[in-house]
């Protein structure tokens, strides 16, 4: 393994050793293994061999504590996309959990689109359903986008500022709105530098200048501020830290002031063990220092619906305003590592849903069309940053972004009310439906039941995903029928084309429960609001009718040996082929037309095995793979003895890889194809790497069978430098 590789490897192991230090770390070993030999020949951009992106994006998810199957998840994350790897093949060897989390970080197929635009709106709208049923999705999509920011130098400047400018738009408030601050903030100051390179230069050289002038002041307010809490027998840790780059450039443009302009370029942090202590420790900080008016928010009484907590103060300190943050270190914990630091399950294992991605949800089923869908999710995403607080006439808080207007309030109170709604009063005076609100404004609804409902206008208007899921929905019952239709009639069209001797209705596919079990899998509440979901073009009908049928196939007797090889007869006869042997034999069927598999490359004279597949004919593997050592008993009913011919054909030739390991000199190359030539090797592909002193070698060979690759690599060890050949199995 190279020392890169390997550093990371063992980085990753360390990361996961400080939070689940007696874990067995099985399934991250496996993903591991399983990822580098998928992606083995694999570089990305940068030169490096492309098992290092997956293997940072598992350390960037171990960093911020997440579980074992997320971890997984990251090191397999694009075996899916980028290799042979199927999502059978990973199914089989990590289980349905894990590879879901796969398919959910998985693009969509390369298919034509009107535009760049609409492509990547449907990328978020099938990362978004699959976000829906699995958070941690999110997880592993934003940590996958963190480190292909760290390493961006690779792409032209015109592609650094597009994906730059995608990270500040989507992926930067998605960490913030899941409360990941040690994610969203790199994040944000990545793609301020890629995408205003000069901007960020400028504004960077400009803090540094000054930094070691704040710093000696920060540090002695530091030391101010312990001393203090220790004479009081407060126990609490004090630190400083700067302010991100991308922070400051906000506020100089939101506020239109020059960096000398921006006092609060540093701040404070005082981390202690109980709430109460939080706020005690905010009385001893306005005794020490002078509060400034109006900068003073209590996330602890009014936490942030991303589940932040804090005091946050602006104070008067020697030479200029500095920020404090009080909090526990429990909600610093919260703060740092957002939704990956209390997974929340239910009985069963399944995680938790959140509200606002279920929202998105509801937003992403109504609208029309993914740009749409996109321009949505941004607006919502820019809008969570700044929150107001309103109150009802009774005295209770409503949270809602800012710029929200009384329509908005009217749908945050009920869907009713927003429907029903002619007007507002806000602090007693009338005013206009889309009044925008301030903090503190006490709202009273007006309502009428002669009003004809919402207008489309409205929905201009509204700055809240709730409010615009709402109206958009109102609007869309009456569309509603023509999709239940739609919907309903494509899952029976793909029901219809399954390739079994004895079909099957759609009926049968949902009864004996699995109707229930997929409105769980695809979070809907009944089966209209799937056929919906399928109807609008939210979900593949393909992909419910392949699970449904699994799952169906799990109640039936297994096939009995003569059943299989008569649907392999049957395929064969449907199948135009040519005369070619393949040199395998099935009993009852004698040589067939088969598909050698790419994960263990049988040779002849390797033990074997049949898999008869749905309706693609024979699959070969060798005895010892791993898919097969791995497959599920469903699967596993699908197998078949299977042996080689023994006259096989003298110009057969079978595809095999083989990797040998070497110390590096000059002429290696040369002196082992001359070997390959001499014994007569069809190389098909070839690839090298060289470590320092090491080198490894990949040939993709055509051979006749295992004794003739036996033969060659006996020949090979011969050669001055060859130290280790292995066969390669991916």
């Amino acid at each position: 393994m190279e020392d890169k590789i390997k550093q990371l490897y063992e980085e990753l192991i360390g990361e996961i050793r400080k939070y689940r230090p007696e874990k067995s770390l099985d399934m991250i070993e496996n993903a591991f293994n399983f990822a580098y030999n998928a992606h083995k020949e694999q570089f990305r951009k940068t030169g490096e061999p492309y098992i290092t992106h997956p293997l940072s994006v598992a350390i960037i998810l171990a960093n911020i504590r997440t579980d074992m199957e997320s971890i997984a998840a990251a090191l397999l994350h694009d075996v899916i996309e980028d290799t042979d790897v199927t999502y059978e093949d990973v199914v089989a060897t990590f289980g349905e959990e894990v590879a879901l989390l796969v398919v959910g970080v998985t693009k969509i197929e390369k298919v034509a689109y009107v535009s760049k635009t609409e492509r990547q709106a449907e990328n978020y709208r099938r990362m978004f359903f699959h976000i829906s049923q699995d958070v941690r999705v999110l997880l592993v999509k934003i940590a996958d986008r963190l480190h292909n920011m760290q390493t961006l130098e690779g792409h032209s400047e015109e592609k650094q500022r597009a994906i730059a400018q995608e990270t500040l738009d989507i992926y930067a408030p998605l960490a913030h709105r899941l409360g990941i601050s040690k994610l969203r903030y790199e994040l944000e100051d990545l793609g301020f530098k890629y995408s205003d390179k000069k901007v960020y230069e400028e504004l960077s050289q400009k803090v540094e200048i000054k930094q070691s002038e704040r710093q000696e002041i920060i540090d002695q307010i530091m030391k101010e501020i312990r001393a203090k809490l220790e004479a009081d027998g407060i126990k609490a840790l004090v630190e400083g830290r700067p302010k991100r780059f991308y922070s400051i450039h906000k506020k100089m443009v939101s506020k239109e002031k020059t960096l000398d302009q921006i006092f609060d370029l540093y701040a404070v942090r005082v981390l202690v063990e109980e709430v109460s202590e939080c706020y005690e420790v905010l009385g001893r900080l306005h005794e020490m220092y002078t509060p400034i008016p109006g900068r003073f928010k209590d996330f602890i009484g009014m936490k942030k619906s991303n589940g932040y907590q804090s005091l946050h103060t602006t104070l008067i300190g020697p030479g200029e305003p500095f920020e404090v943050q009080v909090r526990t270190f429990q909600m610093h914990s919260v703060a740092e590592f957002g939704i990956a630091a209390h997974w929340k399950y239910k009985e069963g294992g399944k995680l938790a849903k959140d509200k606002w991605l279920q929202g998105i949800m509801d937003l992403q089923r109504d609208m029309s069309g993914s740009e749409e869908f996109l321009d949505a999710l941004k607006m919502d995403l820019d809008a969570f940053s700044e929150r107001i607080y309103c109150f009802t006439p009774k005295g209770e808080l409503i949270a809602l972004v800012s710029g929200s207007c009384a329509i908005d309030y009217a749908y945050a109170i009920h869907s009713a009310v927003g429907n029903r709604m002619i007007g507002a009063r806000v602090n007693g005076k009338m005013v206009s439906v889309n009044h925008e609100l301030q903090t503190g404004d006490q709202v009273e609804i007006i309502t009428s039941q002669n009003t004809k409902g919402p207008s489309k206008d409205w929905l201009k208007l509204v700055k809240t995903n709730t409010a615009r899921t709402k109206i958009t929905q109102w609007f869309n019952k009456e569309s509603r029928d023509e999709n239940i239709r739609k919907g309903r009639e494509a899952l029976e069209a793909v029901t219809k084309e399954i390739d079994i001797e004895e079909k099957i209705s759609l009926d049968e596919l949902l009864a004996d429960g699995r109707d229930a079990e997929l409105l769980e899998r695809y979070n809907c509440k009944n089966m209209e609001q799937l056929y919906v979901m399928i109807g609008v073009g939210g979900l593949r009908e393909k992909l419910v009718v392949n699970h449904l049928y699994r799952e169906y196939e799990k109640t039936l007797p297994p096939p009995s040996n003569e059943e299989l090889i008569q649907s392999l007869l049957d395929i064969g006869e449907r199948q135009t082929k040519s005369k070619h042997q393949s040199g395998v034999i099935v009993r009852g069927v004698g040589d067939t037309a088969v598909r050698f598999a790419r994960c263990c490359g049988p040779l002849p004279g390797d033990e074997i095995l049949g898999y008869v597949t749905r309706g693609r004919g024979l699959t070969v593997h060798r005895t010892d793979c791993i898919n097969v050592i791995h497959m599920d008993e469903l699967d596993r009913r699908r197998l078949i003895d299977a042996h080689w011919q023994k006259d096989m054909k003298r110009d057969a030739s079978f595809h095999t890889e083989m990797r040998i390991d070497c110390n590096n000199r000059d002429g290696l190359l040369a002196d082992i194809s001359r070997v390959l030539f001499e014994e007569k090797a069809s190389v098909k592909s070839v690839n090298v790497r060289t470590v320092q002193s090491e080198a490894i070698m990949y040939f993709g060979l055509e051979v006749s069978d295992g004794g003739q690759l036996d033969f060659l690599t006996k020949k090979l060890k011969n050669v001055q430098g060859v130290c280790e050949i292995t066969r390669v199995s991916s």
